[in-house]
């Protein structure tokens, strides 16, 4: 009789996914907390920014917001003229330098990045803007830049290895459902029947994988668990094929990353796409065919 361990195994995939989620939830709710209101001034003039950690912050134009009751729609380029000073909490000064081309926007707000300065440490910084004839609204704060991709990085790479656990423990399940091919009561036909079906599902996985990376890791799992079972027969080579196509396209996918920067690195993704595409079209027309992809020693 087959093994059928029930919903358990299912449940337990879906656990290892929530838990990813979670994770990735609370790693956004500490980045959310965490950030440093920014201090707001109107120029010219000077504010007092208190910094907790040491970093790159932004001098921020808010050209149209409202400010202390009192609305404020200017152009977002600042005059000719206008100064930035900035003086550690020792009193030194620190070296201010002009930056455009970050922008922020809501309903009410807008803002563009004017200038930045880099705290080498925690402290009170003074903060002043100075050669405008016209009132502007100044905000000082953190870049964020980094460190929102960064989180962007962590979150990817979290749900990532989340839904690529929870897939093998689901196929683990699935495969352990089916009942392994070759146990008391099955003949050899229905064995090979099976091995060979499972063989076409691996075949489809690799050919998703373009569309769907992770099914590539979905298929090399059922190669691995039944590979044993399918020793001596036909279907062993096509198990071994499936399993060098996958470590071989991880390979010259990864030199291809590595080495994008350059133009061969681009020539190596496009040979190793190809190549890909190859051993999947010949794969699916020999075991269609009946036929084991190497030949008999």
């Amino acid at each position: 009789m087959p093994r059928i361990p029930g919903l358990g195994w299912y449940a337990l995939a879906g656990s290892v996914f929530l838990a990813g989620l979670v994770l990735g939830a609370i790693l956004v709710w500490r980045f959310v907390a965490g950030f440093e209101p920014a201090v707001r001034f109107l120029a010219p003039g000077e504010a007092q920014v208190s910094i907790a950690e040491p970093g790159d912050q932004v001098i921020w134009h808010e050209h149209r917001t409202v400010y202390q009751g009192r609305g404020f729609n200017v152009e977002a380029t600042m005059p000719d003229g206008t100064r930035y000073r900035v003086r550690a909490p020792d009193g030194s000064a620190v070296a201010v330098q002009t930056q455009s081309g970050m922008s922020s926007e809501s309903s009410e707000e807008r803002s563009v990045s004017v200038a930045h300065f880099a705290a080498s440490s925690a402290g009170a910084y003074r903060v002043a803007v100075e050669g405008l004839t016209q009132p502007r609204v100044m905000a000082v704060g953190p870049n964020r830049t980094w460190p929102i991709m960064k989180l962007v990085g962590e979150l990817f790479l979290i749900l990532v290895l989340a839904f690529c656990c929870a897939m093998a423990i689901g196929l683990y399940g699935f495969l352990r459902t089916m009942g392994a091919p070759g146990a008391a009561g099955s003949s050899g036909e229905d064995r090979q029947a099976s091995l060979r079906r499972l063989a076409g599902v691996v075949y489809g996985l690799q050919a998703a994988s373009m569309l769907v990376g992770v099914t590539l890791f979905a298929g090399v799992i059922i190669n691995y668990l039944r590979r044993e079972q399918a020793a001596g027969t036909w279907l062993e080579s096509h198990f071994t094929w499936q399993i060098r196509t996958f470590w071989w396209s991880l390979a010259w996918g990864v030199l291809g990353i590595a080495t994008a920067i350059v133009v061969i690195g681009m020539f190596i993704l496009i040979g190793s796409g190809v190549w890909f595409v190859y051993r999947i079209v010949r794969g699916w027309i020999e075991l269609n065919e009946g036929r084991p992809m190497y030949a008999a020693k």
